[in-house]
């Protein structure tokens, strides 16, 4: 099974966000290879996707269910394929943090990425330290992934920017508070899937490298909007 988790921090305050990504009209169309969507219910929709690559150059459809709706904290769902034996699930997690408390999230999730262990092994990984400034920064061990993995990783994500028109436009120093003291908000977004079928073992070694650049690229193209209609961090 493929499987990415991307974090992120932004200065919008968490009930912003929650209110754009609640309605998948708004973001709807930063997914990759987005033609279309459309509701059922609440909480049943089809989605209609079309890769462009390889094994990947063909339309996908996938019924989306969500089972937890958890305002302004968390969204998960499944999806189904309808013409191709394809399984996943995710969530979307927002939290409100305290300025500099995003580093942690931010380096478990690459570590989880980059050894495929669970939080007790991650946070056992990780070494802690603390500033004069009493910011904890984290030293983690992190193993490299295979060469020509995060080569592949690397071409998805210039693919990806190819196709949605450029790297998402986010302001520097938008992930990181303004001032001292200043509350962010962390946005993470988990995505796991797994393909079935004969040809089952091709698609998921295609799809791993695609799957973080992936969440990377949809968590950003997000915040990115929010941020450029100008919403503040109160």
């Amino acid at each position: 099974m493929a499987e990415a988790e991307y974090t992120t921090t932004t200065r919008i305050p968490i009930d912003a966000v929650w209110d754009f990504v609640q309605e998948m009209d708004n973001w709807g169309r930063f997914v990759s290879g987005y033609q279309k969507h459309e509701k059922q219910s609440d909480v049943d929709s089809t989605w209609t996707l079309k890769g462009d690559v390889g094994v990947l150059s063909r339309t996908l459809t996938f019924q989306v269910k969500i089972l937890e709706w958890n305002g302004p904290s968390r969204v998960s769902f499944t999806l189904d394929g309808v013409n191709e034996p394809m399984h996943g699930e995710g969530t979307f997690s927002l939290e409100t943090i305290a300025a500099g408390a995003d580093q942690l999230g931010d380096v478990a999730a690459r570590l989880r990425l980059a050894t495929r262990e669970g939080p007790d092994d991650v946070a056992a990984r990780l070494r802690l330290a603390t500033r004069d400034e009493g910011v904890t920064s984290v030293l983690p061990v992190v193993p490299r992934r295979n060469f020509f993995f995060r080569l592949l990783e690397a071409f998805w994500r210039r693919v990806l920017r190819i196709a949605g028109g450029g790297a998402p436009a986010r302001a520097a120093g938008a992930t990181q508070a303004a001032s001292a003291g200043d509350s962010m908000t962390r946005l993470s977004f988990k995505l796991k899937l797994q393909p079935g079928g004969p040809m089952a073992p091709m698609v998921d070694a295609m799809i791993r490298p695609l799957l973080f650049p992936a969440a990377e690229d949809l968590a950003n193209r997000i915040l990115a909007q929010l941020e450029s209609a100008g919403a503040t961090q109160s």
